[in-house]
């Protein structure tokens, strides 16, 4: 005989929990989980107790504040929208980064951080993919985690390839997970690449580093795959040389590295003049206009720090400045004079609307 179970709460009032859709908002840290050697999970809740609604492979722009100066800093988020009542992201050490070894250090469940929104256009709802190849290099692996755990949460038998590259295998993000998943669902694949195996003399995975050849022999029908990609600067080129070679059907990405070095910053540097606050600035050669604002109390909406989201644009009304983007800015928006404040330095005073 079949009884009614008797729940401690009903699913519509839960569905009727206000939830965060975008903009400024306070998250309290609730817990901090150690992943590997050199990089924590992070798990964030609204202090409105709101749940969240994001896409897998979105980012939330940071706001941290760090002995008394403004950090914005993007994190892709590594959790996914079917569990909304928290968001995480995974922070790696990177030798000499201010906020990734603040976080590795500071941070602790209760202390609060202001974030300027969640956005991004790499994710798995507005590219939907039937033959997805999830390829990432060391913390690159967030934002296609977050693909995946939705994935396996809604049990889409879509066909996935899951290809992830390491130093060694005690810096593989996500190990027993990955592992789990590949064992649990058999419409996913997963493949552990590591440059050389260290202290492990057990692993099964695979020796090399991201090749055209590698991967064909990891996923064989390389050709109809659509890539989603993510990883720092260095694997990222790589990845693309792979992809130049192979005729992939499509490739996306997403890159939070270093920025790229500029060359004789000497030459650079100036006067900047924010049209709309009315305040002045300066920025001293190799500065960016960002730093010049952010110094000045100006606050411009920035995420990637290196060109790529194009979060920070804003218009050049006069002057000349060097940008060294990562296609983050549209032709079309380039002849319209803006430019993105993250990777411009001015040549000499200029004039911006901020």
């Amino acid at each position: 005989m079949l009884m009614e179970a008797s729940f401690p709460f009903s699913l519509s009032a839960a569905n009727q929990q206000p939830c965060y859709r975008g903009g400024p908002a306070t998250l309290v840290c609730k817990a901090v989980i150690d992943e590997t050697h050199d990089s924590k999970t992070f798990v964030f809740e609204d202090s409105q107790s709101r749940s969240f609604d994001f896409k897998p492979g979105q980012y939330i722009s940071f706001k941290f504040e760090i002995e008394g100066k403004l950090c914005p800093r993007a994190y892709s988020i590594c959790s996914t929208p079917t569990r909304p009542h928290n968001v995480q992201i995974t922070v790696k050490r990177v030798p000499g980064g201010l906020v990734s070894n603040w976080l590795n250090d500071h941070m602790r469940p209760r202390m609060s951080v202001e974030i300027a929104d969640i956005a991004g256009r790499f994710n798995y709802f507005d590219i939907p993919s039937r033959k997805p190849l999830l390829l990432s290099g060391g913390s690159g692996v967030t934002p296609v985690m977050s693909m995946l755990q939705y994935i396996t949460d809604v049990v889409d038998q879509v066909d996935v390839e899951f290809v992830h590259f390491a130093r060694t295998p005690k810096d593989i993000i996500f190990r027993d997970q990955l592992e789990f998943i590949a064992r649990r669902f058999s419409n996913i694949k997963v493949h552990m690449v590591v440059g050389e195996t260290g202290e492990e003399t057990c692993f099964r995975g695979r020796m090399g580093t991201i090749s055209a050849s590698l991967m064909q022999s990891l996923v064989p029908d390389l050709p109809q795959r659509e890539i989603f990609m993510c990883g720092p600067e260095g694997f990222m080129k790589a990845a693309r040389a792979m992809a130049a070679e192979v005729p992939i059907r499509a490739v996306y990405e997403e890159s939070f590295g270093e920025r790229i070095p500029i060359e004789e910053p000497d030459k650079l540097g100036g006067e900047v003049y924010f049209s709309l606050s009315g305040k002045h600035g300066t920025c001293a050669p190799g500065e960016t206009i960002l730093e010049a604002a952010l110094n000045s109390g100006i606050w411009i909406e920035s995420s990637c720090h290196q060109g790529v989201c194009g979060s920070c644009k804003v218009k050049l009304t006069q002057g000349m400045v060097d940008m060294q983007d990562l296609g983050g800015l549209p032709a079309c928006e380039r002849s319209e004079g803006f430019v993105l404040a993250c990777c411009s330095r001015p040549m000499g005073s200029v004039s911006i609307d901020a």
